[in-house]
């Protein structure tokens, strides 16, 4: 470990060199341009000299805590299908109560609206017979006025402590060019159009940029590319 410690603030301490250097660098005529890229693939050798050092280090370290990983694994996986075996076993339960429940509502509901429909056509007979256009009319508004109420019917709730039923929505794209269709400025829709700026750039570099597309720039980046130094 001492030794690790000592070639770890030996390679810090050259990193710290190079970047003092390229601290207080001035480039103004193509030698020092020339000057400085070839320092500069002194640098990128440092880095990968950095890189293999630590390579063996990190290369354990990975390998131990993948055999961890899937160790751990061996019992989660277990537990995670008995927790989805419970869940869907309860929300199968669930369903089929809700499903009672809807059955009871409407059967409840299908009551209350013919007693409703009784009670509007007995005051629409009743209005029938009167005499006066005025005592007709008020009834026909009595009659008008009854309206069934709306039936609800609860499904029985879990009790159990930590747990609750939810409802969560997900969208699922049906029509692409619909909804393309559809993202006008402003609109819903719009926000749902992601701009995938990898096919972009991709797309960018095989064209060199020279295929224009409507409501996208292509500019060039300016970069170096240099080979670390052997």
């Amino acid at each position: 470990m001492e030794q690790q410690e000592t070639q770890v603030a030996s390679l810090k301490t050259e990193a710290t060199g190079m970047m003092q250097w390229a601290t207080g660098l001035v480039v103004v005529t193509r030698d020092d341009a020339d000057s400085a890229l070839q320092r500069l693939s002194v640098i990128k050798g440092l880095r990968k000299k950095v890189v293999d050092w630590f390579a063996p280090m990190k290369k354990a370290a990975a390998d131990a805590h993948k055999a961890i990983v899937t160790r751990e694994k061996e019992v989660t996986d277990v537990a995670d299908r008995a927790e989805a075996v419970v869940k869907q076993k309860v929300l199968a339960w669930q369903q089929a109560e809700q499903r009672k429940a809807e059955a009871e509502r409407l059967r409840l509901q299908a009551e209350v609206d013919e007693r409703a429909r009784r009670e509007r056509e007995r005051l629409e007979r009743e209005a029938a017979r009167l005499k006066t256009p005025e005592k007709q009319e008020e009834r026909l508004q009595q009659a008008a006025a009854v309206v069934a109420p709306v039936i609800e019917v609860a499904t029985p709730a879990l009790t159990a402590s930590g747990s609750s039923l939810r409802k969560t929505y997900r969208a699922v794209l049906l029509d692409k060019a619909a909804l393309i269709r559809a993202a006008v400025p402003g609109s819903v829709a719009e926000t749902m159009l992601a701009f995938d700026a990898r096919a972009a750039d991709a797309f960018a570099r095989a064209t060199k940029g020279a295929s224009p597309v409507p409501g996208i720039r292509f500019e060039t980046v300016d970069g170096l590319s240099i080979r670390a130094a052997v």
